[in-house]
């Protein structure tokens, strides 16, 4: 008998194995099942989040958001990807003040326009700003909330996903 969409998700959501989330992902491309490839690309950026020693939520929160910009990165040069630059940054200045950091920064937001477009804005910087925002002045928040405010009035409707020939994940 033929699985729902939903058991298909909740089989992925418990996969642990970065091949077969990108097998799920391939057929899923070819099957064009939008809710199966986001579900596929959530469950790469936890298994990635996992390698982080994260010491609260918050800090769970940002190397989710570092892990999505990774898959997003790695969506960009068609190849698996690490951040570098955004890894030292949060290394080198403890996670808060890489946030705001970044919060602070005009530089092109590619992983806020990627994982949006894939319905993923829970993964981005801009979002763990927003969710704890007690942790940040009122003007940072208030330029996250404007970053993800602008970027949902200018998504496509329909993100088209790419078709990944290597494991991105």
């Amino acid at each position: 008998m033929a699985k729902t969409i939903g058991e298909l998700i909740e089989m992925i959501n418990v996969e642990k194995n970065r091949d077969k989330l990108f097998r799920w992902y391939q057929n899923a491309h070819t099957k064009n099942q939008p809710e199966i490839m986001t579900a596929a690309f959530k469950q790469a950026i936890s298994l990635r989040a996992k390698g982080f020693d994260a010491k609260d939520d918050f800090e769970d929160a940002v190397f989710h958001a570092l892990a999505g910009y990774e898959i997003a990165l790695s969506i960009k040069n068609e190849k698996r990807a690490t951040a570098t630059r955004t890894r030292g940054l949060i290394k080198r200045r403890e996670p808060l003040k890489a946030m705001k950091y970044l919060m602070n920064s005009s530089d092109e937001k590619f992983g806020l326009k990627t994982l949006t477009a894939m319905k993923l804005p829970e993964f981005t910087f801009e979002s763990v700003v927003v969710t704890y925002h007690k942790m940040f002045t009122d003007l940072e928040v208030l330029e996250a909330q404007i970053r993800l405010n602008t970027i949902f009035q200018n998504r496509p409707n329909d993100f088209i996903y790419p078709k990944l020939v290597r494991n991105i994940f």
